[in-house]
């Protein structure tokens, strides 16, 4: 059983471009979409259309950055750490693997979990 509920719209979507620059850039460092769309070379709504797919299946996450004149912005983090795929009898399998933020380690320190 898959970990991913639609494991053909992933796999499609891991397959563009933009998507997979994407993830590689924002793993890099926290990125703005205007950062992202100059890095892969195509328009900001292109972009956030793929980081809202990206976001569906919590491949990135999005924070906000504050400014010292007040015009906050968000960027947006690769939270992949890695995809397995297995070949099954029945079809493939997806089994995602997603790295832990450092607030999410403190909390569960914090709360002895």
């Amino acid at each position: 059983m898959s970990d991913v509920r639609d494991p053909d719209a992933l796999a499609d979507l891991l397959g563009d471009d933009c998507a997979r620059t994407i993830l590689v850039e924002a793993k890099k460092e926290p990125r703005s979409a205007a950062e992202l769309s100059d890095c892969a070379g195509v328009s900001e709504p292109t972009v956030y259309r793929r980081l809202e797919r990206l976001r569906e299946y919590d491949l990135v996450t999005e924070d906000i950055q504050p400014v010292t004149d007040g015009k906050n912005y968000k960027v947006y983090r690769t939270e992949l750490e890695g995809i397995e795929l297995d070949l099954e009898e029945d079809g493939f399998e997806i089994t995602v693997s997603r790295g832990e933020r450092m607030t999410d380690r403190f909390t569960r320190f914090v709360e002895g979990r």
